[in-house]
């Protein structure tokens, strides 16, 4: 993918902002277990969104699902764009739908 690094900034930004719910050790123990069991670093996350979203289900189970949308609202946010929730939608839907509607891809 060839995104702006504007795009990408934005979009690790609102990973990070989804995460820090959880708490700061909570975030890092994420991208720690992230790393190990996918081969998926922080700065990576733009690249390869479809293994983010199923190294998140693994860690968070159904707690991803808000995760994701906290993540994704806030990316809208940072975009620009006005965010709606969508039920059947993962964090891989909605960055798409933010790079087609920002112009971003």
């Amino acid at each position: 993918m060839n995104e702006p690094a504007e795009f990408r900034q934005n979009l690790l930004e609102a990973v990070d902002y989804g995460l820090m719910v959880l708490g700061e050790r909570v975030r890092q123990a994420i991208y720690d277990r992230i790393e190990k069991s996918h081969g998926l670093k922080r700065e990576e996350i733009h690249e390869k969104l479809d293994v983010f979203h199923e190294a998140l289900a693994s860690a968070l189970g159904v707690g991803a699902r808000p995760v994701e949308r906290l993540i994704a609202r806030n990316l809208y946010q940072r975009l620009g764009l006005n965010f709606t929730s969508r039920d059947n939608w993962t964090i891989v839907d909605y960055v798409e739908h933010a790079k087609r509607t920002a112009g971003a891809g």
